[in-house]
């Protein structure tokens, strides 16, 4: 964990301490315009719209994933010492446990998240978890069926308690066991990462939404585009961009994360690497987000390698990099309720261009940083551009049938 280490603990308490004096200035400043406290929580109370649809969303598809998977296996296990045609009955589970995924993990949360007005936290909600309970339960079922159908009488479906700690556990890799921490420090979780971290992270994204992203981009649409006016809003987006960038790695990969491995007592803490030191594209890729790559290298990579005989390289990682771009894209589609695929063109252009210049260095790695910050920038900016424009130029008629390019 990174506050285990003195200087990124240090570097810790220096960001920490600048935030407290952008909310000092803006408290001191609203209440003198106000003459009152002014905490204002209202775009947190949109965002987080219809939690409880959400919160049931996740219920639904957890008690699937619960028990549907897990009662497939036990049922095909037990069949598969009987029959006479392996094969067939493996195709057939296979064919009836997609056409449950298509309904309960595929249409169901996708109707959730359309028709039931969702704010964008709770669409994320339901998106995130819909996609971790896809690839959660294909591990279960990639690890555990080809033991059993080579070793049939000779080895037992896994006990359910293992599967369930696996759905809670911060791993997307199925393993019967895993190293396990001897206790829980409960004070660790109580008061250093679960409470005053996770209200200091809702309220710094409120506080660049209401102080920083809206009054730039509101009132775009009063005024002419033009060149400079665009370059001026991107790079004037910088600061919240660059702090919302941080703030997800922090959040989500560092402390998220520990928060369910250390009440889990899951000692394996690699959920990222030294990303910040990366010299290639492809290196940064393989460390911001190491329980997503490992997934993607154990399940596509090496299962497309095999496929085709250990050819084709290339193709393989062509394949990695584009299911983890649609998967992104169908995540930002949904949330905001339109498609533009800005993520993906920035990374596949600046990896195209700069792939061949990367070697360790300085120079690198700093080119990195700058493309990065760079893209991270240009995101956030033209995604707001177009949330505003959907806000100021409504559809006249607003059909019932979703469309992606509405």
């Amino acid at each position: 964990m990174l506050l285990e280490v003195e200087h990124f603990c240090t570097i810790h308490h220096i960001f920490v301490a600048i935030l407290c004096i952008f909310v000092l200035k803006q408290i001191i400043v609203d209440s003198i315009d106000e003459g009152r406290l002014v905490l204002d929580f209202k775009l947190f109370i949109i965002g987080f719209r219809q939690l409880p649809t959400a919160l049931f969303a996740w219920l639904c598809m957890f008690l699937y994933t619960s028990f549907v998977p897990y009662q497939a296996l036990q049922i095909w296990s037990g069949c598969l010492k009987m029959t006479r045609f392996p094969n067939l009955l493996t195709v057939t589970l296979v064919v009836v446990l997609l056409l449950c995924h298509a309904a309960m993990l595929g249409f169901f949360p996708i109707y959730i998240v359309v028709y039931c007005n969702l704010g964008i936290a709770s669409r994320k909600i339901v998106l995130y978890e819909q996609i971790r309970f896809l690839m959660k339960s294909y591990s279960f079922l990639r690890e555990s069926m080809p033991p059993l159908l080579h070793a049939r009488d000779e080895i037992s479906p896994p006990e359910f308690s293992t599967y369930l700690y696996f759905l809670f556990c911060p791993t997307l890799i199925y393993r019967k066991s895993y190293p396990r921490d001897p206790y829980i420090r409960w004070s660790y979780v109580k008061f250093f990462l679960c409470v005053p971290q996770f209200l200091a992270c809702i309220y710094f994204l409120n506080f660049i939404l209401k102080y920083y992203v809206i009054p730039n981009f509101s009132n775009m649409h009063k005024q002419p585009f033009t060149i400079k006016i665009q370059l001026l809003s991107i790079f004037d987006s910088a600061l919240p961009a660059i702090s919302f960038l941080f703030m997800v790695f922090y959040f989500l990969l560092d402390c998220w994360q520990n928060i369910f491995a250390e009440i889990l007592r899951f000692a394996d803490r690699s959920f990222y690497k030294d990303w910040w030191n990366s010299t290639a594209f492809s290196t940064f890729f393989r460390s911001w987000n190491v329980i997503v790559h490992d997934w993607l290298y154990c399940y596509i990579y090496q299962d497309f390698l095999w496929l085709i005989g250990g050819r084709a390289r290339a193709g393989a990682m062509l394949i990695v990099f584009l299911l983890s771009a649609v998967f992104h894209e169908y995540i930002f589609t949904m949330s905001f309720g339109f498609f533009y695929p800005v993520l993906f063109v920035l990374f596949a252009g600046t990896g195209e261009q700069v792939k061949e210049m990367m070697r360790k260095g300085p120079v690198q790695n700093t080119i990195i940083w700058i493309c990065l910050l760079l893209g991270t920038v240009i995101f956030c900016s033209l995604y707001c551009q177009e949330w505003f424009a959907h806000v100021h130029c409504p559809l006249k008629e607003v059909s019932r049938q979703f469309t992606l390019w509405s």
